[in-house]
């Protein structure tokens, strides 16, 4: 990748992040006005599935593939479902703040899968940046463990495992393939898996309120809009660095909801925001010395 490509994959990166981060800001008017985090993960893959469909024919794209890619996109789209769900649902049993923070263990597990495929060791200067930022989140979401309920660990833990692994599937095996219509094929796969699960849970529950309402829209335009990009992001700068920068979300959600519902941004919570930011920092700057020397 020369280094125009590269920029773009930072600026992909950055942009997804921040367009998940708005929509588990926006969460919050969604499950206030009655919805759940079922209904919502299964309407944001029809709706994704849909954005993107139409982009892939507007600009032409065949949206047959191989039989092979396409095993792959199935696998890569029920890992899709478990990561989409857990990230949210997972607040059901335990506070929003250890949700976040247990999901994003898997930056770090991308690069360890990463540094294990590869046989090398990840090195002090990737250790330290991933462990900086790891702290930060926690110091920023304000964690406390005390009681916690099983049941929300565990979803969080395997959705953000789902997560990895998908990251790591698709950097290694679809550098190939057409980032939009690997989406497309990812995301009806994890569409097919939620609808049946909807049907299976009772179906979906719809909000009560105009907030409600609008906060559900904007949850399933930010998500269905910013996983294309995120994906896009992976054959330029790798998935090890996609993972990396996709700790900004936390931050984004932090000051959006500070934003649209004057949430206190406390100097505790800033300083972690700095901390995560410093971490991917000095894995970019270590990246770049690497590829210089």
């Amino acid at each position: 990748m020369n280094r125009r490509d590269r920029l773009q994959g930072y600026l992909f990166a950055i942009g997804a992040s921040g367009g998940l981060g708005a929509a588990v800001a926006l969460s919050r008017a969604a499950y206030n006005g009655g919805t759940d985090p079922l209904s919502i993960a299964t309407v944001r893959t029809v709706v994704g599935v849909l954005l993107v469909g139409a982009l892939c024919l507007a600009s032409g794209r065949n949206l047959r593939i191989p039989r092979k890619v396409w095993w792959h996109c199935v696998g890569l789209g029920l890992l899709m479902s478990v990561a989409f769900y857990g990230n949210i649902g997972a607040v059901r049993y335990i506070p929003v703040g250890l949700a976040a923070l247990l999901f994003f263990v898997y930056p770090p597990l991308v690069a360890i899968i990463m540094a294990a495929m590869d046989r090398k060791w990840l090195g002090l200067v990737t250790c330290l940046s991933l462990a900086m930022s790891f702290c930060g989140l926690g110091v920023m979401l304000g964690v406390s463990v005390g009681d916690v309920d099983w049941r929300g660990v565990v979803i969080s833990l395997t959705a953000g495992t789902a997560c990895a692994l998908n990251v790591v599937w698709v950097g290694r095996a679809m550098r190939d393939v057409d980032v939009f219509v690997m989406t497309f094929h990812m995301t009806l796969a994890a569409c097919v898996a939620l609808s049946i699960i909807s049907v299976l849970s009772g179906g979906l529950v719809f909000p009560e309120t105009g907030t409600g309402w609008l906060g559900a829209g904007g949850v399933v335009l930010c998500q269905a809009a910013s996983i294309p990009f995120f994906y896009a992001a992976i054959p330029r700068i790798g998935a090890e660095n996609t993972a990396m920068m996709n700790n900004l979300q936390p931050v984004a959600s932090i000051a959006l909801a500070w934003f649209l519902f004057s949430e206190t941004l406390s100097l505790v919570q800033a300083l972690g925001g700095m901390m995560v930011i410093g971490g991917i920092l000095l894995m970019q700057w270590h990246g770049t010395r690497k590829a210089r020397r």
